[in-house]
C-alpha cells in the first residue's frame, strides 16, 4: 500500500508539473561576474565571501578570485565582497536585464593584517542561512534549507552538523550527549523557553517559528562565550529577516504538514517595516482523511515584527509570538477498557528592543520582555489486560510568566581589543496543580502481586528573581593569534545559587584559509521554576548543574573549494538532579503513570567525541556536506529507586541519547535555476534500551497476570538506524505572478525498518497467550518502528510588490 501511494504522488506530482510549465511563462534570469585580485602582485583572492546586500544570497570566488552570482532577476544590485585578511569591497548600481551576464571586470581587494572583528575565536560556532562562509563557521545557505528535506521546519535542520542527536517524530535536538533543555533557543535575542509543538510527541514535533521568518542562525555546541549564561550544552540563536526598501513581500504555502501566510513591508519612507507570519497545522486534517479514528493532533503559531528607525543612532522593534496546540487521544484496546488524554498547550512571547548606535565603536542592544506558557493535561485509562490491570486518572495544570531587562553593550576599544559586556533581570513565577491517582496491580522485586496505590495532589506557586551579569574581552595577541576571555556571574533566589563561570578560547591563524581553536569554560543551568517533577511527587527546587567544557578544534579550505573542519571535545558534568523515566520506553506521554517508571540518581556523567565536517558549495550545479561524529555518553549512577525487577546496574552506564556513530550525508543537483534536487542519508548507532522479558502468575479468579523482568539498565543497544530522504523542487519564476515553487519530499525512500521500541506481549497475532506446551512464556514481539516510507507533496507561492 505505501509503494503504491508514492507511486500515485510522484504521477501526481509530475503530472502537476507538467501542465504547470505549459501555462507559466518562465522569465530567465541574469548573472553577476568577476574576478577578485590582491593589490599584492594582483594574486587572485581564493574563496572570498560574495554576497547581495541586503540578502542572504551569496558564492564565493574559486582559485583563481572568479566567481558567479546566477539566477537573478531584474533589479539593480549591489554586493559586498569580504575575506579574512583584506578591507571589504562594495560595488554598487549593478543593473541586471533579463537573462543578462553582467562582468563588473576585475576587483582589486586591499591587503591588511587579519582584523580582529572578522575572526570567531569559540570553537563549536557554525553559521546557518545567514552567511556564506566565515572564520569559525561552515554554513548551510538559505538555498540549502530551504531546499533539503524537512525545509518547512528550521530546527530539524541542524541536525546535519556534528555533534547533534535527534529522532524522527521530535524538532527536539540535544548537543555533544546532552539533554534537549540544555540547549539555549533564541530570537532575536529573547529566550524561548517551550519552542515546539505537541511537545508530548518525543517533547516536540514542530518549532514554533516558520523559517520563511529567519535570515540566520548562530549554532554554538561548545566553548561559547560569557554572554549567553544557564544551559550546559549549547547556543541556537535564531534572527529575523530584514526588509528591503520600497518592497512588499508574500508567501503562501500548503503541504500535509502546515498551511502558513509570511508577508513583510515597509512604511513610513522606508523608516519603518513589519512581518507577520501565521500557520496552522495540518496533520489533524491528514490523519482523518487516512481514517485515523485515535489521535487528533492540532497546532498553530503566529509572529508579528514591527520596526522603525527612531533617527540615525536608534532603532526600536517589538515582537509577538504566540502558539497554541491541542491533542485528543481516544482508544479502547479491548472490551470495556478505555485510554483517554487530552492536552493544551500555550505559548506566549513579547519583547520591545531598542538597538542603539553612539558611535561607530560603541553600541548596544536592550530589550524588556514578557513570556507565559501554560498546559493542561487531562485523561486517564482504565484496563484489565494480560499485562495492564488498573486504573489512572490525571489533571495537570501548569502556568509559567516571566518578566524581564536584558542590555548588552559591544565597544571596539582598539583594533585589537573588543568589549562586550551586559546584564539581564528576570521576575519569575510558577503555578503547579497537579492531581493523579493510580491504582494497578504490579510485582515487586521479589515477584509478589500487589496493589500500588498512589494519590497526589500537589498545588504550588514559587517565585523568584534572578540576575546574570557578565564581561567578555576580544583581543589579538599576536598578529595571528586571537583570545577571547570572560567571567559571568548567575543569582537566583528560589534556589540560592550563586555561581561565577569563566571562560576561554583561542584561535591561531596560520593562514587565512586555516585556524587552530581551543575553548575552555564552566558552564552552570539552574533548575528552571517550571520543572520542578510534581508527577512524581517532587516539589523542592535542585542546585545548579554544571558542565566544564574542553574543546579542540581545526578548520581549513582546500584550494579545490571543499571546507574541511574537526573538533575534539571533553565534557564534564556534576551536580546533576535525579531524573526519572520509563525503562521500557522513555517516549511514553504520560511516563508517571506506567509501572516501569525508575528514578536514576547520578555521581555525573561525561560526553567526549571526534566531528568531522566536509562541505562543498561553489554555487554550480553540485554541491554536498558530509558529517561524521565518533561519541561517547556515560552517566555515572549512583543508584536506581525502583520496586520492580530490574538488575540494578550502577557505575558507569550509557546514557540514553548516546550516539556512537553518526554520519550524514547530502548532495543537492541544481539540474537549472527552476529544478533542485536533494538527497539525504543519515546513519545512527549507539542509542541504549533496556532488554525485558514476561513471567506470569495465575489471580486467585484464574485469570494470569504477565509482569516485566528487566535486564541490565540500558544495558543493550539498538540495531544502527539508517534511511534515505528525496527532496524535489520545482520553481517557476514569472513577471506577472511571482514565483511559484512545488515539492516532493519522500522521507526513507528504501522503507527501511528503524527499531524505535523493543516491545514485547502476552499474546499472538491471532490473539492467543504466548506460552509454550510447558507453561513457558515465549516472548512474541510487537515492536514499534519510526517513520517508513512517507511522500509529502505541497507548494509555496512567493511574490513581490514594489
Amino acid at each position: 500500500m505505501k509503494k503504491k501511494s508514492i507511486f500515485i504522488c510522484i504521477a501526481i506530482f509530475s503530472a502537476y508539473l507538467t501542465v504547470a510549465q505549459n501555462k507559466l511563462e518562465v522569465n530567465g534570469g541574469g548573472s553577476i561576474s568577476g574576478q577578485i585580485v590582491s593589490t599584492n602582485n594582483s594574486d587572485p583572492v581564493a574563496f572570498a565571501n560574495v554576497v547581495l546586500t541586503n540578502t542572504q544570497q551569496g558564492t564565493r570566488s574559486d582559485e583563481t578570485g572568479k566567481f558567479v552570482l546566477s539566477n537573478l532577476k531584474d533589479s539593480t544590485y549591489s554586493i559586498r565582497i569580504t575575506s579574512i585578511g583584506y578591507s571589504p569591497f562594495q560595488v554598487e548600481n549593478i543593473v541586471v536585464t533579463g537573462a543578462a551576464q553582467v562582468d563588473i571586470g576585475t576587483i582589486v581587494m586591499e591587503e591588511n593584517s587579519i582584523l580582529l572583528n572578522a575572526v570567531t575565536v569559540s570553537p563549536g560556532s557554525y553559521s546557518i542561512m545567514e552567511k556564506v562562509g566565515s572564520s569559525g563557521s561552515i554554513a548551510l545557505s538559505e538555498e540549502n534549507i530551504k531546499n533539503m528535506a524537512w525545509a518547512e521546519d528550521v530546527t530539524r535542520a541542524v541536525s546535519r552538523l556534528p555533534g547533534i542527536s535527534a529522532s524522527d517524530y521530535s524538532s527536539r535536538f540535544a548537543i555533544r550527549g546532552g539533554e534537549a533543555n540544555q540547549v539555549m533557543i533564541s530570537l532575536d535575542g529573547m529566550e524561548l523557553f517551550e519552542p515546539f509543538h505537541q511537545r508530548d510527541i518525543a517533547g516536540g514535533l514542530f518549532s514554533i517559528v516558520d523559517v520563511e521568518a529567519i535570515r540566520g542562525i548562530d549554532l554554538m555546541t561548545g566553548g561559547f562565550t560569557a554572554d549567553y549564561g544557564n544551559r550546559l550544552s549549547g547556543v541556537f540563536a535564531m534572527k529575523t529577516k530584514n526588509q528591503k526598501e520600497n518592497e512588499w513581500n508574500t508567501s503562501i504555502g500548503v503541504s500535509l504538514m502546515y498551511a502558513r501566510v509570511y508577508t513583510e513591508g515597509k512604511f513610513a519612507k522606508n523608516k519603518g517595516s513589519y512581518f507577520v507570519s501565521a500557520r496552522r497545522g495540518m496533520l489533524d486534517l491528514t490523519l482523518k482523511a487516512i481514517g485515523n479514528e485515535e489521535y487528533f493532533p492540532k497546532f498553530y503559531d503566529g509572529l508579528a515584527k514591527i520596526e522603525y528607525q527612531l533617527n540615525d543612532k536608534h532603532v526600536l522593534s517589538l515582537h509577538v509570538l504566540h502558539s497554541g496546540d491541542k491533542a485528543f487521544s481516544n482508544n479502547s484496546p479491548e472490551g470495556n477498557a478505555f485510554e483517554q488524554f487530552n492536552s493544551k498547550y500555550y505559548s506566549t512571547y513579547s519583547w520591545l528592543t531598542l538597538k542603539s548606535y553612539f558611535t561607530s565603536k560603541l553600541s548596544s542592544r536592550t530589550i524588556a520582555f514578557f513570556s507565559n506558557i501554560n498546559s493542561q493535561r487531562v485523561g486517564g485509562l482504565d484496563k484489565y489486560e494480560d499485562t495492564d490491570k488498573g486504573t489512572f486518572t490525571i489533571n495537570d495544570g501548569n502556568n509559567y510568566t516571566s518578566i524581564g531587562l536584558k542590555q548588552d553593550w559591544n565597544w571596539e576599544a582598539t583594533k585589537k581589543i573588543h568589549f562586550k559586556w551586559g546584564g539581564e533581570f528576570k521576575e519569575l513565577s510558577a503555578d503547579y496543580h497537579y492531581q493523579n491517582s493510580i491504582h494497578e496491580l504490579r510485582a515487586d522485586s521479589s515477584e509478589q502481586l500487589y496493589y500500588f496505590d498512589q494519590m497526589l495532589n500537589i498545588n504550588m506557586n514559587p517565585k523568584g528573581e534572578q540576575f546574570g551579569g557578565y564581561l567578555t574581552a576580544k583581543f589579538e595577541i599576536l598578529s595571528h593569534l586571537f583570545a577571547e576571555t570572560g567571567l559571568r556571574y548567575d543569582h537566583t533566589t528560589y534556589t540560592g545559587d550563586k555561581n561565577w563561570s569563566p571562560r576561554a578560547s583561542l584561535v591561531y591563524a596560520f593562514t587565512k584559509t586555516t585556524f587552530l581553536r581551543a575553548g575552555w569554560g564552566h558552564y552552570y543551568q539552574t533548575q528552571f521554576i517550571n520543572s520542578i517533577n510534581v508527577n512524581n511527587g517532587e516539589t523542592v527546587f535542585h542546585k545548579a548543574a554544571l558542565a566544564k567544557h574542553y574543546v579542540l578544534g581545526f578548520e581549513h579550505q582546500l584550494k579545490n573549494g571543499i571546507s574541511f573542519r574537526t573538533e575534539a571535545y571533553f565534557k564534564d558534568l556534576s551536580n546533576l538532579r535525579p531524573t526519572w523515566t520509563n525503562l521500557r520506553d522513555h517516549l511514553e506521554s504520560y511516563p508517571e503513570a506506567r509501572n516501569d517508571n525508575v528514578k536514576i540518581n547520578y555521581k555525573g556523567s561525561l560526553a567526549k567525541g571526534i566531528e568531522v565536517f566536509l562541505r562543498y558549495d561553489r554555487g554550480k550545479k553540485i554541491s554536498w556536506w558530509l558529517s561524521y561524529a565518533l561519541a561517547q555518553a556515560i552517566d555515572d549512577v549512583q543508584s536506581i529507586e525502583y520496586n520492580g525487577l530490574l538488575i540494578k546496574r550502577t557505575g558507569k552506564v550509557t546514557r540514553l541519547n548516546n550516539q556512537t556513530h553518526t554520519v550524514y550525508a547530502d548532495i543537492n543537483y541544481r539540474l537549472t535555476k527552476g529544478w533542485h534536487f536533494n538527497m539525504s542519508w543519515q546513519l545512527y548507532y549507539g542509542w541504549p534500551r533496556t532488554n525485558y522479558t514476561y513471567r506470569y502468575q495465575t489471580l486467585p479468579n484464574g485469570d494470569l497476570h504477565f509482569y516485566a523482568v528487566h535486564s541490565e539498565y540500558n544495558g543493550t543497544t539498538y540495531p544502527a538506524y539508517h534511511r534515505l530522504d528525496l527532496r524535489i523542487n520545482k520553481t517557476f519564476q514569472t513577471k506577472k505572478i511571482g514565483d511559484i515553487t512545488a515539492f516532493l519530499h519522500i522521507i526513507n525512500l528504501y522503507n527501511r525498518k528503524n527499531l524505535k521500541k523493543f516491545d514485547l506481549d502476552a499474546r499472538d497475532d491471532q490473539n492467543n497467550l504466548s506460552l509454550d506446551s510447558n507453561g513457558n512464556y515465549v516472548p512474541f514481539e510487537d515492536n514499534k518502528y519510526w517513520l517508513g516510507l512517507l511522500p509529502v507533496i505541497g507548494f509555496k507561492w512567493d511574490f513581490t510588490i514594489k
